[in-house]
């Protein structure tokens, strides 16, 4: 179950990467191929760069707080499972040993023998 959470939350952080990364690509695309001189382009870009950081920060915060929702809920959804569990053992073991008690108060004979 652990691989599973783990797996779970590499790909939400694939995710995040990804569309950071696409985010980035797009805005450098789109800057370029505006209809602004060269300087003026390569002023917008400079003041853009000096905010990535600040932006990869927000992403990256709200990619743990994702993460860790994530976790939890997996977590719950494993701790119910396991209680459902466990009651469906102890109810098949109660049942087993009720039958049993009844097999031996019975008679000796089962009920499948002629008497």
């Amino acid at each position: 179950m652990a691989n599973e959470s783990s797996n779970s939350g590499a790909g939400v952080g694939a995710l995040f990467l990804g569309l950071a990364i696409g985010a980035v690509g797009g805005f450098t695309v789109a800057l370029l191929t505006a209809p602004k001189p060269g300087s003026e382009v390569r002023g917008v870009i400079k003041e853009r760069a000096k905010e990535i950081p600040s932006r990869m920060n927000e992403l990256v915060d709200d990619s743990v707080d994702v993460y860790a929702s994530a976790l939890n809920y997996l977590q719950l959804v494993v701790e119910e499972q396991t209680m459902r569990l466990k009651r469906a053992v102890a109810a098949g073991k109660l049942a087993a040993a009720k039958k049993r008690e009844e097999l031996e108060m019975g008679s000796s004979v089962l009920p499948f023998q002629h008497r």
